[in-house]
């Protein structure tokens, strides 16, 4: 219990009003215990009206539980067992068992539907939700109501396998068009034959086969006509329960190749790499009219080795409203072409003076190599130690870490520096080499020197310039050594630096102390509870990338890297190609840096200005400091990077976007257009200038058009994810619940939601009526003794 409070405690104001005027008016009244009295009366009738509380704390347990039973009987859990749940239903007392049925499956809606008070849930479900409330907003909403959600672990009975092709339902007439075509799978091995075909043209067949739940394949085609074609996957296996699901297609939109104009002295590498793929016009003089600002005739411009001129100020509206820009290099842009200043360097994602690279803020992991790291989780084979690295590599890999420089502190029962500050850009994968070769400290563990780490960890940013950020890494099991968490609090405290505590964690109601040593010392938590975002498989060392034997920066030459994959120009791009010469400029804030050289120096730099997008390439066209960039498979740098500029390669007006869709899943399409629409499918309802909006559900597989347009409708979404979802795991057990095998549940199902029941609640008690009792007897009283003086007088 803690002290008292008020409800309104602006009414206590008055007790000093009502005492300064009992005061005054002894003055005239010679009857001092009337005075008295009603001055004590009337404070305790406003402390009354202030509503004074306390609050206290109190355990609430349900001694017996009422136990749903939710049984999953869509269409996707035909390749289970079904009489699972009625066989617990009949085992445990006082439960109730729900069924759901159909081609969808809407699970979090089932979970709020059925979920009560102080009650639990057992779901026999594969795990998929598909239509309806997302599964862990409802898992968090059953949790506050005290309702704790148990699952049923499942495994298939039969196989099945299902296919989707993905990738953009955009593509320009004779150009490269890369797609992904995905296999999942219930479990277990898998061996069948693939066939994809474009328009009813076989483009591939082999055999797929894997051990994962899911395997693809990245394929590239050719359309040579515009207007819609069909992509069709289809997959063929001996042992198949549902053979709906093995038929995709996708519908792709081909539009002619978008005009460009590139502006260059005389024959330019670049020409011949875009003529390929756009209707390529050249010019060795830049003039606004070219642009046709009103209809925007080119969707880009690229200006190759270009000196600034007055002219290019027109560059400024085209790319606000909309244009693409690409600045290629050489001896006379940049820095060498007077764009410091410019107009044309407002436009650019980067300035044209020289760059300084100190490889970004100073970065310091310390990860906990104590003897309770060698622990296993509870789920899976995986030490906590295992875990730590993986989750430290994936760190690593982060865009906004790349410039950084890192450095590694380990702590056990002692503490040491594994690895002094080292930039991250090239040296990936000797970093990660370091990490994944530690290993736990032998013996019993003594004490946990994080104290020791964190000071480390101090000096090490003391000795860097710049901002720095501490990542710590470790069970968080640090209650027991109280002096280890007295120092540490008061080490982040001090320290000038970003603290980060990441407590890894078996399931999410795991012990630790990070918690309390965040909220007690400013540090910022995390909790990592496995698997979490990374796979880890014991006895192997994760995430690591063998060096090829013959990738090593020649002699001459500067080499280049990607520094973010996930970009769509650098995305499944590999540049193996040196520069002899670049231009120097510094990245703007707000821009990605997506190539650059070993010492990070920029090399192709990116952003969005006004609705255009804008790339700033600092080395030359091949002419002389680059040709490997123009040769082979590095062009797709040079083609991707104009596509990225060029954005939507469609005109204006008239334009239709909808994504493939699913058989009894609404669709939406969005149209532009200067006047209204007609949609055969649906009403259209304007949502914006010149856009309109349409949605309907399809009843039927196959092929639906919009004039030119097609929308590939296919299997229901239900057949898309089979087998049983990896993360429901993790989902129940951060909400609080368990899996359980169907004898755990048969035996321990009522005792585990009994203590699962249990909260702790805070509820307030009201103080009024002893105060009210008080100034009823005080009233009383002075009540009573003035009667007496006057019976004796």
């Amino acid at each position: 219990m803690d002290g008292v409070y008020f409800s309104e405690p602006r009414l206590l104001f008055l007790i000093p009003i009502i005492a300064a005027a009992g005061l005054l008016s002894l003055r005239w009244n010679r009857n001092r215990l009337l005075v008295v009295s009603r001055i004590v009366v009337f404070s305790l009738l406003v402390a009354a009206l202030a509503n004074p509380y306390v609050t206290v704390t109190e355990t609430i347990q349900t001694k017996q539980p009422l136990i749903t039973v939710v049984s999953d009987l869509t269409a996707s859990t035909e390749i289970f067992d079904r009489g699972a749940a009625e066989r617990i239903h009949a085992v445990l007392p006082d439960s109730t068992l729900r069924t759901f049925s159909g081609r969808s499956t809407p699970l979090g809606d089932k979970i709020l539907q059925y979920s009560h008070q102080g009650d639990a849930l057992l779901l026999v479900t594969d795990g998929y939700s598909n239509s309806g409330r997302d599964v862990g907003e409802a898992l968090a909403l059953a949790r506050a109501a005290n309702t704790t959600v148990f699952a049923l672990e499942m495994e298939p009975i039969r196989e099945d396998r299902s296919v989707e092709i993905s990738g953009t339902n955009t593509a320009v007439l004779g150009g490269d068009y890369p797609f992904t075509v995905i296999v999942r799978s219930s479990g277990g091995d898998f061996d069948g034959l693939l066939t994809v075909r474009a328009d009813d043209t076989v483009i591939y067949q082999d055999r797929i086969s894997g051990s994962e739940r899911s395997t693809s394949l990245r394929i590239s085609h050719r359309f040579h006509t515009t207007g819609t074609h069909i992509l069709e996957a289809t997959i063929s296996f001996p042992r198949d329960w549902n053979r709906e699901n093995d038929r995709y297609q996708k519908a792709v939109y081909v539009v002619p190749k978008p005009e460009v104009l590139l502006v260059a002295d005389g024959e330019s590498p670049l020409s011949r790499v875009l003529s390929e793929h756009y209707r390529l016009t050249t010019t060795e003089e830049f003039r606004p009219e070219d642009l046709d600002p009103g209809g925007r005739r080119y969707k880009a411009v690229i200006l190759d080795n270009r000196k600034y001129l007055p002219e290019l100020s027109a560059l400024l509206e085209y790319v606000r409203e909309g244009g693409g820009l690409v600045v290629v290099g050489g001896d006379e842009a940049y820095d060498f072409g007077g764009y410091r200043n410019s107009s044309l360097e407002e436009i650019l994602p980067v300035k044209s003076v020289p760059s300084i690279f100190e490889g970004g803020k100073t970065t310091v992991i310390v990860m906990d190599v104590s003897g309770s790291s060698r622990a296993e989780m509870i789920v899976g084979r995986a030490t906590y130690l295992d875990y730590q690295k993986a989750l430290a590599i994936e760190l690593l890999r982060a865009p906004e870490f790349r410039d950084d420089r890192v450095a590694l502190v380990v702590f056990g029962t002692d503490a040491f520096v594994v690895l002094s500050p080292t930039t991250i850009a090239g040296r990936e994968v000797m970093i990660r080499d370091r990490i994944s070769s530690l290993s736990p400290e032998a013996g019993v563990q003594e004490e946990s020197q994080m104290d020791t780490g964190l000071a480390l960890a101090w000096d090490i940013l003391n000795s860097t310039r710049g901002e720095g950020e501490v990542v710590v890494i470790s069970d968080g099991k640090i209650w027991e050594y109280p002096e280890v968490f007295s120092e540490s609090e008061r080490m982040i405290r001090d320290m000038e630096a970003t603290v980060h505590l990441v407590e890894v964690k078996a399931f999410e109601s795991a012990p630790g102390s990070f918690r309390d040593l965040a909220a007690q010392s400013g540090a910022e938590y995390h909790s990592a509870v496995y698997p979490g975002s990374v796979t880890i498989r014991v006895g192997e060392r994760p995430d690591l990338e063998e060096i090829p034997e013959d990738d090593e920066i020649p002699a001459a030459g500067y080499s280049l890297m990607i520094l973010n994959p996930d970009h769509y120009i650098t995305a499944d791009l590999a540049v193996s190609a040196n520069a002899t010469g670049f231009n120097d400029v510094t990245p703007k804030d707000g821009s990605q840096r997506l190539v650059a050289m070993l010492d990070g120096k920029p090399i192709l730099t990116t952003w969005r200005f006004g609705l255009g997008r804008v790339a700033a390439f600092t080395t030359d066209s091949g002419v002389a400091w680059a040709p490997e960039v123009y040769s082979a498979d590095n062009s797709k740098l040079v083609s991707r990077t104009v596509n990225w500029a060029v954005g939507d390669p469609r005109p204006e007006f008239g334009r239709i976007d909808a994504q493939d869709g699913w058989e009894g899943t609404p669709v939406e399409i969005i149209i532009t257009s200067a006047t209204p629409p007609v949609v055969g499918l649906s009403e259209v309802d304007k949502v914006g200038e010149n856009r309109y909006r349409s949605v309907f559900t399809p009843e039927r597989q196959g092929i639906y058009t919009i004039g030119d347009y097609g929308i590939a409708v296919n299997y229901p979404l239900e057949f898309r994810d089979v087998g049983f979802n990896p993360d429901f795991y993790r989902l129940i057990m951060t909400g609080g619940g368990k899996v359980l095998t169907e004898e755990e549940a048969a035996r321990s199902l009522v005792e585990e939601a009994r203590k699962s029941s249990e909260i702790t609640v805070q509820q307030r008690l009201s103080r009024q009526m002893p105060l009210l009792f008080a100034a009823l007897a005080v009233f009383l009283a002075e009540v009573m003794v003035r009667r007496l003086r006057e019976v004796k007088r």
